[in-house]
């Protein structure tokens, strides 16, 4: 089988898994309970309701998706009061417990092959923590990025001559998942993804997203609830503990949007989480800032959206 032909069949696969999770899980439990089949008549008769499609099941699903978008914090910006969370989203009830459960094994699994060599050398990378907060571990997927002037002289942002592993399959329906419910723009389909996996005290320091990505982009939270920090200028109070005008919950399972004065003009930033998480963030790159040699993924294109 030829390798294009084997990744679309592993992204067809993961997301016929997703169904037979679902129904698994009870959702939609009442919906697809008929005896045996032909007997849906009958079935009707005796007062049970129909079985449903998949793509009926997914718009009951799409439709429980809780959407906040009116998120406000205003401050003096350049003489002007500006609510500096403009464009900031969050949705909950993308994903079911299973569907989480399977991206937690996936990063695990990928975890366990970056110690054994078995990735790409700027796939994995487990820095040696240093201090409270510093160190943790990331999988980069698409693009490998340089957080910050190394010892080659790198600047920071998208390396175009280091080669990373390509989006995983399940990555690849997640973002097929967000786009098609809603969450990211058609326009603006993620080509990234980096992985985060905080232990106990680990955080994010005070940050823009480097525009070598464009808007908008956004984060999955994953295993445990967190705190994040917005203001557009925020101070280090002690070691994983920040200052800032806003601060919100990002709940499990939870996806949050960055876009407009959310993504530019605020700064956000990770406190030291109380425990283990687990974060997949989403970016698309900007064409001028690929990779050498990058090449499209035309499986994710024109991807078709609910009504």
């Amino acid at each position: 089988m030829h390798r294009a032909a084997k990744v679309q069949k592993e992204e067809e696969d993961c997301e016929e898994e997703e169904e037979d999770e679902e129904d698994e899980e009870g959702e939609g439990c009442s919906e697809t309970q008929s005896v045996m089949s032909g007997s849906a008549s009958i079935s009707q008769r005796a007062g049970q309701k129909k079985v449903l499609t998949p793509q009926e099941r997914e718009h009951i699903r799409y439709l429980q998706v809780v959407r906040k978008k009116d998120f406000v914090c205003m401050e003096w910006i350049k003489g002007m009061r500006v609510n500096i969370l403009q464009g900031l989203e969050l949705h909950t009830n993308i994903f079911s417990a299973a569907e989480q459960s399977r991206l937690l094994d996936m990063v695990f699994e990928l975890e366990l092959k970056g110690q054994r060599n078995e990735l790409k050398e700027r796939t994995y990378s487990a820095p040696r923590k240093w201090m409270q907060g510093k160190g943790r571990v990331t999988l980069q997927f698409g693009c490998c990025y340089n957080y910050s002037h190394d010892k080659f002289g790198n600047t920071p942002g998208i390396l175009q001559d280091e080669e990373v592993d390509p989006l995983p399959p399940l990555l690849k329906s997640t973002i097929k998942r967000l786009v098609r419910w809603h969450v990211l723009s058609p326009t603006c389909v993620p080509d990234s993804c980096i992985v985060n996996i905080y232990e106990i005290g680990d955080c994010i320091p005070p940050h823009i997203d480097h525009h070598d990505f464009l808007r908008p982009f956004c984060t999955v939270s994953l295993l445990s609830q967190c705190s994040i920090v917005f203001g557009s200028s925020l101070s280090v109070a002690a070691p994983g503990e920040f200052d800032g005008s806003f601060s919100t919950q990002l709940p499990v399972g939870s996806v949050l949007v960055l876009n407009d004065n959310g993504a530019d003009v605020a700064k956000h930033c990770i406190p030291a989480v109380p425990s283990k998480r687990v974060s997949l963030t989403f970016r698309k790159m900007d064409p001028r800032k690929r990779p050498y040699g990058y090449r499209s993924d035309r499986s994710m294109e024109a991807i078709p959206l609910l009504d």
